[in-house]
């Protein structure tokens, strides 16, 4: 009977919900079979669930006869097998490649384990403990375990009604929290080293979300509203400390007359938890900006998508600081052009047009200098192709990201970072090389019946995933994690090597 049920289970979860299945089912679905499993297995020889909690018996030795199985993905359940092992999984600790496991139970004779992310070395080690917290057994298998590593997208957080898939500002724990539009994110550490990603939820910010990875919770920072925060289009770090969050304002005003009307620029303090906003420049309606290591600051603008060094010029008659013009992006063009600061600083990106330009930093003269189309079609036309150069197509690039290859820094080259970039209307993430190679890194794996290639669904990121208008993405370098504000599908995906 136990199994009939199981067996619809997966049934269902392959079969029925493609579109809305997501972490937080596949979890529930892992729960159902260790429950199954614990229940049920012992008929069979298999693990069987404790009834109480019992400490191993001091009189007799630990031992262990082998696990299986010894291949296969993150998460794979692995179970040791042996006796004596207590069934206070307080006291049991797994160790693959070096790398914690959870540990899920165990009956006295089989442990249950989870394998964990970035376990590839291998070597597979238990320890059991007395009650008394000491070290009674470890034990290293002679067997190794291969992971098996693919590229996976998977969901973090973001609650939707699945009946309407509606979604609104609700905060809570990730399994609750609720998310209107995700728009543009900022990764962080703050000051008690908890890992933070901060989201502009909503293209014309309807609030900034503070998602704490370590915790597990998103909260509100601040609501629309403050300051005269009006359509606040992106955000970044100022790049020599880190301590000030700006605010890129599209403000409405694309008269150059009206400049010193409503601010483009706002920003927030870190020792005040970012929560008020000040005005920085004000100057037409802006889309995004850059911050250099040395402390200078450039913005672009609506109108001609002109480039701006700030705070260059001293009006008198209105005691502000102007920005100095420096060049068009793309002569005589209006459009929605978001900058993004190479690393190294040797250049500065800009998504739009539909294209990725680039233009050189010059750091002796602290001055941008003209762009240059990088990738991308040379009249703005967009489309999806992967090809290098001229020969790419984009649709709408959103923002994007800077990653480094450790394959260039090998080779020794100069430029040893890929781009990554949200491809809205494409619905997938594309990998830009310094050498202007274009390539799909994630999204767009499945084609339904109708011929859609966007959606929901987790999964094998070119084989099986899909998203929805993506135009948010940062990256967590110590643990190789992308996340991806995943706009219309309102919730926030992961991107990473399981």
């Amino acid at each position: 009977m136990k199994k009939i049920i199981f067996k619809k289970l997966l049934l269902i979860t392959a079969c029925e919900l493609p579109e809305s299945f997501n972490f937080f089912v596949w979890l529930l679905v892992i729960c159902m079979t260790v429950a199954i499993t614990a229940t049920g297995c012992s008929q069979q020889g298999g693990y069987e669930g404790p009834k109480s909690v019992t400490p191993p018996d001091p009189s007799r030795p630990v031992l262990f006869s082998g696990f299986s199985p010894k291949e296969g993905a993150v998460r794979t359940l692995l179970f040791f097998e042996g006796s004596n092992f207590g069934t206070d999984v307080s006291k049991i600790e797994v160790f693959i490649g070096g790398v914690a496991a959870p540990v899920i139970g165990s009956s006295g004779t089989k442990i249950c384990a989870m394998v964990p992310r970035r376990s590839g070395r291998g070597d597979v080690v238990v320890r059991i403990k007395g009650q008394d917290g000491k070290m009674i057994k470890e034990h290293t298998f002679e067997d190794l375990f291969t992971l098996q590593a693919a590229l996976q997208v998977n969901t973090l957080t973001g609650k939707v009604d699945p009946q309407t898939n509606s979604s609104s500002i609700i905060n809570g724990p990730f399994e609750e929290a609720e998310f209107q539009h995700p728009w543009w994110l900022e990764f962080d550490i703050d000051d008690e080293g908890n890992k933070i990603i901060y989201c502009i939820d909503e293209e014309n910010l309807a609030a900034l979300r503070k998602i704490n990875l370590t915790t597990k919770e998103v909260s509100s920072v601040f609501m629309k509203g403050q300051a005269g925060v009006h359509q606040v289009k992106s955000m970044l770090f100022d790049t020599p400390t880190r301590d000030t969050l700006f605010f890129v304002d599209d403000n409405g005003r694309g008269n150059w007359n009206d400049r010193h009307q409503m601010p483009n620029m706002f920003y927030s303090l870190r020792n005040e938890g970012f929560r008020k906003v000040y005005p920085y420049l004000y100057a037409q309606c802006s889309y995004s900006a850059v911050s250099m290591s040395d402390g200078s600051i450039f913005y672009n603008t609506w109108q001609s998508s002109e480039v701006y060094k700030a705070r260059q010029v001293f009006d008198e008659s209105s005691g502000m600081w102007d920005g100095k013009a420096l060049f068009s992006v793309r002569a005589n063009s209006s459009d929605h052009v978001f900058m993004f600061r190479h690393p190294d600083d040797l250049y500065v990106y800009m998504t739009g047009f539909n294209g990725v330009y680039r233009c050189a930093y010059d750091k002796t003269k602290k001055e941008l200098v003209s762009s240059v189309l990088h990738v991308g079609d040379i009249g703005g036309g967009g489309g999806y192709v992967d090809a290098p150069g001229s020969s790419a197509r984009f649709s709408r690039p959103r923002q994007g990201v800077f990653v480094k290859n450790k394959e260039y820094e090998a080779q020794g080259k100069e430029d040893v970072y890929d781009f990554y970039v949200c491809d809205h209307n494409n619905n997938a993430i594309r990998k830009v090389t310094p050498d202007g190679e274009v390539s799909t890194f994630a999204g767009r794996g499945s084609v339904g019946v109708d011929g859609k290639v966007w959606g929901w669904i987790d999964g094998d990121a070119r084989e099986t995933a899909r998203f929805r208008e993506p135009t948010g993405i940062c990256y967590d370098e110590e643990e190789e994690i992308f996340y991806v504000a995943d706009r219309e599908n309102k919730r926030i995906r992961t991107i990473s090597v399981e």
